[in-house]
C-alpha cells in the first residue's frame, strides 16, 4: 500500500502541473495575505521619507533587531518585550535642520492584544489621538506613543520639541499601518464604578506588572504565553486598591494559581476566588467586604 501524502484533489502525473498548482498557489496566498491588512510590505515601509515628513531629513538608513539582537537596542529590557509576543522592531532617527533629533521606533507584536498590553504597560503620560490609532499616550515635546493593529509605534525627541513635530511624524506613520485591533476581552471584566482612569495594564507574564504588584519574582501563578492578565489600580477612599484577574487555558490551571495564591504569603492580599479558568484577587487599602464584591462582580459571580 502507497503512503501518498500528497493533496487530494490534484492531478500529480506531471511536473508542469505540478509546479504550475504552486506558483499560482503562492500567489493567491500572498494576494490573500495582503487582503486582510496583515502589515506593510516590510516593516521598513512605515517610515516615512523627506517628502511626506518636511522639515526633516530621514539620518541613515532603517534599523531592524529581531529577538538574537534585541539586547543591542534595549540591553537589559529585552525580556519586557518578549513578553508580549515580540518579533521584530525597527528604528529611524530624523534631524531637523536646526540639529533636533526624533528616534522613531515601530514594533510589531505577534497579536494586536500584544500591542495592546505593551503599550497600557509603557503609559507614562496623557492620552492623545493619532491618526487611525487606537490609543495614544504623550509627554508633550519629548514623547508619543500609540498602537495600532500588532503594532506598538514610539517617538521621542532628544531635546524638547513643539508638539506639532511628534504628532505629525506619529500621524505619517499611523496613515502606513494597518488599522484596527480590539481591547482584549478581559480588559472588559473590569468593573467601572472607582477605576482609576488609565491604570489598567494587560499582560501574559509576572514582568510586566512588577512593578505595579510584586507576587514574589518566582512566578507564583504559573503564567506565560497561554495565559492573559489584566492589572488596575480603584479608588479605596483614602488609599488605592488593585484588582488582579487572570485567564487561564483551562480550570485546572486557575484552581492552581488560587491555591498557590492562597499559600505565598503575598503582602496586601484581601480577597481571591476562582470561577472556571478565570482567577481574581484584589490586594491593597480595601475592607474584605468591599474587596469581596468587587471581586464577585469581575469574576461574574
Amino acid at each position: 500500500m502507497t503512503n501518498d501524502k500528497r493533496s487530494p484533489g490534484v492531478v500529480h502525473g506531471g511536473g508542469s502541473t505540478w509546479t504550475w498548482v504552486v506558483v499560482h498557489g503562492a500567489l493567491l496566498l500572498t494576494l490573500l495575505l495582503a487582503g486582510c491588512g496583515g502589515g506593510p510590505a516590510a516593516l521598513t515601509d512605515a517610515f516615512p521619507d523627506a517628502d511626506a515628513f518636511p522639515g526633516w531629513t530621514p539620518v541613515g538608513g532603517v534599523e531592524t533587531f529581531e529577538r538574537e539582537n534585541l539586547y543591542d537596542l534595549v540591553d537589559g529590557q529585552a525580556e519586557s518585550f518578549f513578553a508580549y509576543g515580540f518579533e521584530r522592531v525597527a528604528v529611524r532617527n530624523y534631524e531637523s535642520a536646526e540639529g533636533a533629533v526624533l528616534v522613531v521606533e515601530v514594533w510589531q507584536l505577534a497579536t494586536p492584544a500584544d500591542a495592546y498590553g505593551l503599550f497600557t504597560a509603557s503609559i507614562a503620560g496623557q492620552p492623545v489621538a493619532v491618526g487611525l490609532a487606537n490609543d495614544g499616550d504623550a509627554d508633550p515635546g519629548r514623547r508619543l506613543a500609540f498602537w495600532q493593529g500588532r503594532y506598538y509605534v514610539r517617538v521621542r525627541a532628544r531635546q524638547e520639541l513643539d508638539d506639532a513635530s511628534l504628532r505629525s511624524l506619529a500621524e505619517a506613520i499611523s496613515g502606513a499601518l494597518p488599522s484596527g485591533g480590539e481591547r482584549p476581552a478581559l480588559v472588559g471584566r473590569l468593573p467601572s464604578q472607582g477605576l482609576v482612569e488609565r491604570s489598567v495594564i494587560f499582560f501574559h507574564e509576572e514582568i510586566s506588572i512588577q512593578d505595579e504588584l510584586w507576587l514574589g519574582g518566582g512566578n507564583l501563578l504559573g503564567l506565560g504565553p497561554e495565559t492573559d492578565g489584566v492589572l488596575a489600580r480603584y479608588d479605596a477612599g483614602d488609599g488605592v486598591a488593585r484588582l488582579l484577574l487572570v485567564q487561564y487555558p483551562d480550570a485546572e490551571g486557575a484552581a492552581a494559581g488560587l491555591g498557590a495564591l492562597e499559600g505565598g504569603q503575598i503582602g496586601g492580599l484581601v480577597a481571591a476566588s476562582a470561577r472556571d479558568n478565570l482567577l481574581g484577587a484584589v490586594f491593597g487599602d480595601l475592607d474584605s467586604v468591599t474587596a469581596g464584591s468587587l471581586l464577585a462582580e469581575a469574576l461574574g459571580e
